[in-house]
């Protein structure tokens, strides 16, 4: 029971208690249509699928020339984040169409309350990991699947030197930005919006170049994340691992040591009962 529980709770990092509670009761459902006697693992990693990414769409079928792009897709962000080493660890990537994605990568934040210049970078690096990854096994031919991916990296650009003043040109000024839309709010003059847009650029090309540097690098391992998706459409972290081998870096709260119990190796599992004596 404590293996699961640290299993499931690996698996959904930045749920709040409402969402475990859509987790479990999803499960059960899961369990009932398929005439079990019990809610196992697998039905839980279905239902914090379905909790993440909203309901299967079987109705939506992919042509074959699709669905390849989507698996090399996710394979280029995978490759990515598996090779920058501040980018959060990879838990699960996922070819089967949920809500309105086609696809994605769910991964295991870190507990930062800081964050740095070259963890901002990375995360930009990962983000461009799918456009980039159809870059270059496409010849070129990309598609709009990158859509959110890009506005999350200009949200990444701009916070890093509008917000937290780490741009030498900007310098170290901070201001709020504006609504989407709405430039009225807007709290800095139209030379430093120009010159944000510039630095935001050279920020973007930066990170495009170095996504297709790290998937060019592990080009024939991308491959392999790719024809896996396409033949399974899921992949977990340990097959990535039998696949391209173990990240080269080690985070502080890795993977292993969460689902281990956060690395504590004095962590005591102690029941409700436990605690209602301690208290009495």
């Amino acid at each position: 029971r404590n293996q699961l529980a640290r299993h499931l709770a690996a698996h959904t990092p930045g749920f709040t208690g409402a969402d475990i509670s859509n987790v479990c009761n999803e499960a059960a459902l899961i369990a009932a249509r398929y005439n079990e006697d019990s809610v196992a693992k697998k039905h839980f990693s279905q239902a914090i699928e379905r909790v993440i990414g909203g309901l299967e769409k079987k109705s939506q079928v992919l042509s074959p020339e699709e669905k390849k792009t989507v698996a090399y897709h996710e394979a280029g962000h995978a490759i990515v984040g598996w090779y920058m080493q501040f980018c959060d660890p990879l838990l699960k990537v996922s070819i089967v169409p949920r809500g309105k994605a086609l696809g994605y990568v769910m991964k295991l934040p870190k507990d930062n309350y800081l964050i740095t210049k070259d963890q901002i970078f990375h995360n930009m690096c990962h983000a461009m990991g799918g456009r980039a990854a159809e870059d270059i096994f496409f010849d070129g031919v990309i598609t709009s699947g990158a859509a959110d991916d890009l506005k999350q990296i200009t949200r990444y650009a701009y916070g890093q030197i509008l917000v937290y003043g780490m741009d030498e040109k900007v310098g170290q000024l901070s201001f709020d930005l504006p609504e989407q839309g709405d430039l009225s709010t807007r709290t800095y003059s139209e030379a430093t919006a120009e010159l944000a847009d510039s630095q935001a650029r050279k920020l973007s090309d930066s990170s495009y170049a170095m996504a297709k540097k790290v998937i060019n690098e592990h080009k024939d391992k991308a491959i392999k994340v790719a024809e896996h998706l396409l033949q399974h459409e899921v992949l977990t972290r340990e097959d990535m691992t039998d696949l391209v081998g173990p990240r080269p870096y080690k985070d502080k709260s890795t993977y292993e040591e969460f689902v281990e119990g956060t690395g504590a190796e004095e962590e005591e599992n102690k029941s409700l009962d436990d605690f209602k004596k301690e208290m009495a």
